[in-house]
Parts: structure tokens; sequence; C-alpha cells
């Protein structure tokens, strides 16, 4: 008898029970749905961890949507292909260009503004003038003849 009247009683409160859906609050926001997909999407929340079931059936984030998993794409830094280097730096009556393999370069030389101050075909270990420019910063950019590679370097004029 206990346990017809257990599960009438437990019968009875599956009856009346209640089912939530995923529910946000917040200050803004909204949704699209076209039938096979769903978009919804908040404003103004702060980010709050998310829990999970094991089987991933059931989700909870404190009424807010779960978290996003985030993730890094790429560590590596791009590598600079021209190996050149551009000494001494600051520099008063010349500068040299090297590289372990290339032995011509165009250089160009620009100020600040953009203004090109020269642009000269240049040898590997010439010294390269720069008596003539006055005081200040300029940029020597620099390219292979050979793989037309470029970069550009900052160079102090004292």
């Amino acid at each position: 008898m206990r346990y017809i009247i257990l599960t009438i009683f437990l019968a009875s409160l599956s009856g009346f029970s209640q089912t939530i859906s995923k529910q946000v609050i917040g200050p803004g926001g909204g949704g699209f749905d076209t039938g096979t997909s769903k978009l919804s999407y908040t404003t103004g929340e702060v980010v709050v961890g998310a829990m999970t079931s094991e089987d991933g059936s059931i989700q909870l984030g404190n009424g807010y949507y779960p978290s996003l998993d985030l993730s890094t794409l790429n560590t590596q830094s791009p590598e600079l292909k021209l190996q050149v280097k551009v000494y001494p730096n600051p520099t008063t009556e010349a500068i040299f260009i090297t590289h372990p393999t290339e032995q011509f370069f165009e250089v160009r030389i620009t100020d600040v503004s953009g203004k090109q101050i020269l642009q000269t075909p240049h040898q590997r270990q010439e010294p390269l003038s720069v008596q003539t420019l006055t005081t200040g910063t300029y940029f020597v950019t620099v390219t292979t003849k050979d793989s037309k590679q470029t970069n550009t370097y900052k160079i102090i004029k004292q």
C-alpha cells in the first residue's frame, strides 16, 4: 500500500512539473530563426564559466549563454625572409648593409614624412654615405635585386 501511495504521489508531481527553456537575463539581445539555423545573441553581459554534463546534454551557465571555447590558431611569429643588417645605428657618416648571401641591393631612404631622399643601387659591405642628411630619423628600405624581397629599417642620423 505504501508503494502504491508513493507511486501515485510521484506520478501526480511529475504531471504538475514545469519545463524551463534556456533563458538569458541581460540588457540587450535578440535572435534569428531561419528554419534551418538559429542565432541568438546578447550584449553587455560579463563572461561567466559554463558547466556541461559529461554527455553534453545539459549546460548550466548562471543564466547566461555558455562562454565560447577560444583557442589559439597560430603561435609562430612571422619570420623575416630578408636577413639584412643595417649598421651602425645611430650613425653620423655612413651606414653599412650586409646580407649572408645577397650581393646587390636597391636602397631607398625616406624621411618620417615619407619624402624620398635617396634611391640608389648598392653593393654589400660598401659604405653608404649619409653625411648630407640632416639630423633626424630616416627609414632605409632595402630590396634584393634577385628575389625582390623588401624590408624597411629605421635609422637615426646624428
